[in-house]
C-alpha cells in the first residue's frame, strides 16, 4: 500500500519502571525494536552515569571473549555459529537469570576459562624457550665439533708451518725454538664464546664484532636447518650457530654486550678435545630434547582441546554481552526521580504503542513488584520526532542504501 508521507507516525512517550523490573522491561522492549529512547541526563558524564559499573563489566567481558576468539585463531579453529538474531533473542524468555545474574554467570564463566588458558599459554611459552635451548645447543654442540674436526687441525698446521719458516728466516738456534715451545703453545690458545643468532641479524652482527674488536676476532658462521619457534609471537625464525675466537679479556666483555644487543644466546661448551665429554653431553641433551618435544606436544594438545570447547560457545556469548551492554546505555539514559523508580522518554510508532505497554507491564508482573509501572503520552509540544521505516530481512539492505545518501524528514511528502 503507497503512502503519502514518509516515516511511521510516532508519539513521544514517559515510561516509569520499578528499578528492579527495569532491566527486563528494557530487554523485552528491544525484541520488538519500536522504542528509542532520549538522554535525560545530558549534564553526566559517561563515568557519572548509574549503570557506568554494569557497563565497565561488560567490557571486561568483551576483552575475554577477544582474547578467546584470538586464541582459536591461533590454532585456526572456526567459531560455531548461533542460530539467527530473532531466535537467540526469543531464547532469552525462557532464561530465568536476572541481568546481573547472568553477568556474574558469565563472569565466573569466562574467568575459569581465561586463568586456565592464560596457564597453559605461560606453561607452553616456557616449554617452547627450554625447548628452543636444548635445540640450540644440539646445534651448537654438532657444528663446534665438525668446525674443530675439520677446520681446526687445517689452520694449526697453517699456522705451524708459517712459524717455522719465519724462525727459519730469522736463523733461531734449534735449542731456543725447543725452550720457547710450551710458551708458544700457550699463547696460541684462543678463546672462543659460541651461540646462536637470528640469520637476520647476522651481517649486522658480523660487522658490529668487526668494528668493536678491530679485526681482533675470528668468527664462523653455520645455519640452522630447522627453523625455531619464537616462544612469544608463535612465528618460526631462521637462526645460524656462530663461534668467535679471540685473545683478550677486554675482547671478551665487548663480544658479550654485543650478544647482549643483538639478542643473541650465547652457551658454555666443554674442551672440545675431549670427545668422550662432548659425545656424553650430546647424547645427554638429545634424551633431553625428546623428553621437552614430548610434554611440549602434549601442552599443545590440551589448548587445541580447550579452544574447541571455547569456539562453540564465543559467539553466543559475544551476543550475550553486547545486549547486556546496549541494556544498561539505554538505562543511563534514565532519571532517578523518586528512590527505587526510573523514569525514561522516548520516541514510539505510535501503532505500537499498546503493545509496548503490554510488555512492560508483563516485564513488571513476571518480577511480582507491587508498585505498577506506568506508560503513558506526553503531552505536546514536543522534539522533532526522528524518521522511522518498518522493514524486513528482505528491504532492510535497501533501505540502508537510501540511509547512506540521506534519511529524509520526518513525515516528508
Amino acid at each position: 500500500m503507497s503512502r503519502w508521507f514518509r516515516s511511521e507516525p510516532m508519539e513521544y512517550v514517559s515510561l516509569i519502571v520499578n528499578e528492579d523490573a527495569a532491566h527486563d522491561c528494557l530487554a523485552d522492549l528491544g525484541k520488538m525494536g519500536v522504542v528509542q529512547f532520549t538522554d535525560l541526563n545530558p549534564d553526566l558524564t559517561p563515568f557519572q552515569r548509574r549503570y557506568i559499573s554494569y557497563v565497565k563489566r561488560c567490557d571486561e567481558l568483551e576483552r575475554k571473549i577477544r582474547y578467546f576468539g584470538g586464541e582459536c585463531d591461533r590454532f585456526d579453529l572456526e567459531l560455531e555459529h548461533v542460530s539467527d538474531v530473532d531466535e537467540f533473542l526469543e531464547s532469552k524468555a525462557g532464561s530465568k537469570e536476572s541481568g546481573a545474574q547472568l553477568l556474574e554467570s558469565l563472569e565466573v564463566e569466562l574467568e575459569g576459562f581465561e586463568n586456565q588458558l592464560k596457564e597453559l599459554n605461560n606453561f607452553s611459552e616456557k616449554l617452547t624457550m627450554e625447548y628452543n635451548e636444548k635445540v640450540e645447543l644440539q646445534e651448537v654442540l654438532e657444528k663446534a665439533r665438525r668446525f674443530f674436526m675439520t677446520d681446526a687441525p687445517r689452520l694449526a698446521v697453517s699456522e705451524l708451518s708459517a712459524g717455522a719458516r719465519t724462525a727459519a728466516s730469522n736463523g733461531k738456534s734449534e735449542g731456543l725454538l725447543e725452550e720457547g715451545a710450551g710458551t708458544r703453545d700457550m699463547d696460541m690458545r684462543f678463546s672462543s664464546i659460541t651461540g646462536v643468532v637470528s640469520i637476520e641479524e647476522k651481517l649486522r652482527f658480523e660487522r658490529m664484532i668487526f668494528r668493536a674488536t678491530r679485526g681482533n676476532c675470528y668468527v664462523r658462521f653455520a645455519p640452522i636447518k630447522q627453523p625455531i619457534t619464537d616462544p612469544e609471537s608463535g612465528e618460526l625464525i631462521e637462526k645460524t650457530v656462530f663461534i668467535v675466537f679471540y685473545k683478550s679479556l677486554s675482547i671478551e666483555n665487548k663480544l658479550k654486550k654485543i650478544c647482549d644487543a643483538f639478542g643473541a644466546h650465547r652457551y658454555s661448551l666443554p674442551d672440545m678435545d675431549d670427545a668422550a665429554a662432548v659425545d656424553r653431553m650430546l647424547t645427554e641433551n638429545a634424551q633431553e630434547l625428546v623428553d621437552s618435544r614430548t610434554v611440549l606436544l602434549k601442552n599443545q594438545d590440551t589448548r587445541l582441546r580447550l579452544c574447541q570447547v571455547l569456539a562453540q560457545h564465543t559467539e553466543r556469548w559475544t551476543w550475550v554481552v553486547m545486549r547486556e551492554k546496549a541494556i544498561y546505555h539505554s538505562l543511563n539514559m534514565f532519571k532517578s526521580d523518586v528512590s527505587g523508580m526510573l523514569r525514561g522518554e522516548g520516541w514510539i510508532i505510535a501503532d505500537k504503542f499498546d503493545d509496548a505497554k503490554f510488555c512492560v507491564d508483563r516485564a513488571h508482573a513476571n518480577m511480582d513488584m507491587s508498585m505498577p509501572s506506568l506508560v503513558d503520552r506526553v503531552p505536546q509540544p514536543w522534539p522533532t520526532p526522528p524518521t522511522h521505516f518498518v522493514t524486513n530481512k528482505f528491504t532492510y539492505g535497501y533501505q540502508e542504501f537510501v540511509n547512506t545518501y540521506g534519511i529524509p524528514r520526518y513525515r516528508e511528502a
